[in-house]
């Protein structure tokens, strides 16, 4: 029997008994209806406050996932997000005219918490005196990584990645490393990989069975010495600025002319050669040349070449998947972009397979756990980082990246194989269930670079533009925000 049909059961039986001659049937039905009426008109009323808890409750879950959700990060914008979205969701149902009355967001856990309060008028307790009921709900969403995260930054660090550019590149994935680990519980990976021409795989790994690297040797030259009796002399012309192209980016030089001509002088001695040449290996390899491996991560039993040099020709090395955040920034913050006169190219393919083989379960780095495709854990994920487009070549005979050569045609062709090669690894990438976020820092209007990054995320909305210092502070914390799971934890 519903409550209002009770009611008018009872009224129905009231008027009966107050016709009741007898009188004493009235009187004592009539003692026993009042606390009846009142207890199933309290009923009525706290359904009602239930239901308006209810309301509220929702609309403050709601609110604290919407403010935990933006990108914002002070409390008062923050709690204006929290605001308009409990507004919006309270209009209209049970708890219409409750609001927000506490809020606070803990930077430091990444935490909102906040409260709406509210009140009904009672209808039928207020015949005992109680005009209203007051109700409350509270709510804590949380931003976090949600089980087990491996991430690699696949960072540019070219020649055009001087000055300014640099910095800021530094200080946007520095700070993203300290948002993904100021959760304490957040069970999170993360590993670096400078790219340029090649890559530095660090020379602690020099007998490693996935590497090649021959032994370093010293060559000494017969030092030789003929009498002479002219000297050339040099006059140097009016000044003159040139523009060159250096890793995809205009610089200008002086290329004041000079004249010289040759002038008898007193015989004089003229000695060259007699040193010695020092070749070493400084961490640098490059690209596999049997099939199609230089594109997966495939066959690890086939090695990955390395180079001997006079000097270094490939700068910081990788850092392998970490849980400690001060390694990782550590070598963030230690990253440059040229040793004495090597001023590195592009070769994106480059960094690209390497960040995929730090993420790999298997060699040549085994920090990578293995990858459960059911059930996405742990979450594996790229950011790749450029400033620039491909400048190099693959060279089939020995795994280098080279400058490409032939008329323009040639070139042309040479430089599109690059980029059908850093589409081929990406897609091999995203095959393995790999999530891979790109960043296109200052590109300029190279629509094939462009295109190439974009084609290489894996949707739109992994593909971020950065044009300058504060964009692309930015652009990282959005991605940080797009790993993170913002999830009710009250």
């Amino acid at each position: 029997m519903t409550a209002q049909r009770l009611i008018r059961t009872l009224a129905a039986r009231l008027g009966r008994a107050g016709q009741d001659t007898s009188g004493v049937v009235a009187v004592l039905f009539a003692i026993c209806a009042v606390p009846v009426f009142l207890v199933i008109g309290a009923g009525i009323d706290f359904s009602r406050l239930s239901a308006a808890r209810t309301a509220a409750q929702a609309a403050a879950d709601a609110a604290a996932l919407a403010a935990a959700s933006s990108r914002l990060e002070t409390e008062a914008s923050m709690r204006l997000v929290a605001n308009n979205n409990a507004t919006a969701n309270l209009r209209g149902s049970n708890a219409d005219g409750s609001r927000i009355t506490e809020f606070a967001y803990r930077p430091d856990q990444r935490e909102v918490t906040l409260k709406v309060s509210g009140t009904i008028d009672t209808t039928f307790m207020a015949l005992a005196g109680i005009s209203r009921l007051d109700y409350q709900a509270e709510a804590k969403a949380i931003r976090g990584l949600n089980g087990t995260t491996e991430l690699v930054l696949v960072l540019d660090n070219t020649w055009s990645m001087s000055g300014d550019k640099l910095v800021s590149l530094k200080q946007s994935a520095e700070e993203l490393v300290t948002t993904l680990k100021s959760d304490p519980n957040a069970d999170v990976k993360i590993g670096v990989v400078p790219y340029a021409d090649y890559v530095n795989v660090g020379t602690a790994n020099r007998n490693a069975s996935w590497l090649n690297v021959p032994a370093d040797y010293d060559t000494t030259s017969q030092r030789t010495c003929t009498t002479r009796t002219t000297r050339s002399v040099c006059t140097r012309g009016a000044a003159r600025t040139c523009t060159r192209v250096v890793d995809g980016r205009s610089e200008t030089y002086d290329c004041t002319p000079s004249t010289c001509r040759d002038e008898t002088v007193p015989p004089y001695e003229s000695c060259s050669g007699g040193g010695t040449t020092r070749y070493r290996w400084y961490g640098c390899v490059g690209s596999r040349t049997t099939g199609t491996l230089r594109l997966n991560d495939t066959q690890p039993t086939v090695r990955y070449p390395g180079y001997l040099a006079t000097s270094q020709n490939c700068l910081n090395p990788i850092v392998p998947l970490t849980s400690n955040a001060s390694t990782v920034t550590t070598a963030i913050r230690g990253m440059v972009v040229n040793v004495g006169s090597y001023r590195p190219s592009t070769y994106i393919p480059s960094g690209l397979i390497w960040g995929l083989n730090v993420l790999s379960p298997g060699a040549p780095f085994t920090e990578g756990a293995a990858y459960d495709a059911a059930n996405r854990r742990p979450r594996k994920v790229m950011v790749l980082m450029t400033d620039g487009a491909n400048t190099l070549r693959f060279n089939a005979a020995d795994g280098r990246h080279l400058a490409p050569n032939g008329n323009a045609a040639n070139q042309a062709a040479q430089i599109a194989q690059t980029y059908t090669d850093m589409n081929a690894i990406c897609t091999y990438a995203k095959q393995q269930n790999i999530e891979i976020f790109t960043v296109a820092f200052d590109i300029g209007n190279d629509a094939t670079a462009s295109a190439a990054m974009r084609n290489c995320a894996t949707s739109p909305a992994h593909a971020f533009d950065a044009r300058d210092r504060q964009s692309l502070s930015d652009v990282f914390k959005n991605i940080a925000l797009s790993l993170q799971n913002v999830r009710i934890t009250r």
